[in-house]
């Protein structure tokens, strides 16, 4: 097959894809066929609960495969998604829409949705500092230390809007345990050993070349 028909091919799934999600949310919004599992008590955070983790696991293999050729425009795309969500979210909580279901939802809440998805989406972008500076050590220390202080009003004040209030130290242990072991252990790994294996395929060509009789230049 050619790549031209394989490109037509992917767009053609991709469109019944698309066309075969606008009738599974018509019939579910719109019709209310109770088969759907859809209905107005349904909300955005309902969606992003069920597919933001599955979404993000998928971008991954896409993200190692490219990540040393995005560039600004795709930062800026990144930024500019990034923004875009954090006012929905805003209007979500003060207009309030009840569409997107926010209200009630405290940074607790957040955390257990968005946290690990976040880490994932973005470990593959992470760069180790070529060397560890004073400045580094201090974004450090300044991040901690807020991090510390929004964990103690949320208990202590106690700010409600936390959510922190009633969770247990094996309750944050649960919550940050897999989002802090995976870009800093899991995923290293894991790009290092896609390096080892692809690094014999580029070095042994040239030797390959070279075994072969009348290839040499000399």
């Amino acid at each position: 097959m050619s790549e031209h028909a394989r490109r037509r091919t992917w767009a053609g799934v991709y469109l019944l894809a698309a066309i075969l999600v606008v009738l599974y949310l018509w019939a579910g919004y719109a019709e209310g066929w109770a088969w759907t599992g859809l209905s107005r008590r349904v909300t955005l955070w309902d969606w992003l609960e069920g597919l933001a983790l599955p979404v993000t696991v998928g971008l991954v293999p896409l993200l190692l495969r490219h990540r040393e050729h995005l560039g600004p425009r795709h930062h800026a795309t990144g930024a500019t998604v990034l923004a875009a969500f954090a006012a929905l979210v805003v209007a979500g909580y003060l207009v309030p829409w009840a569409w997107t279901g926010f209200t009630g939802n405290t940074l607790w809440d957040w955390l257990s949705l968005a946290l690990l998805p976040l880490v994932i989406a973005t470990s593959t972008l992470w760069r180790p500092p070529p060397r560890w500076t004073a400045r580094h050590g201090a974004a450090l220390v300044v991040g901690a230390a807020v991090a510390l202080v929004l964990v103690l009003c949320g208990y202590l004040v106690p700010w409600a809007w936390t959510g922190f209030t009633g969770n247990t130290v094996w309750d944050w242990i649960k919550l940050l345990l897999l989002p802090l072991l995976l870009p800093t252990i899991v995923l290293p790994r894991l790009l290092d050993a896609a390096e080892n294996w692809m690094a014999p395929a580029r070095t042994t060509d040239p030797v390959a070349r070279s075994d072969v009789p009348g290839s040499s230049t000399g």
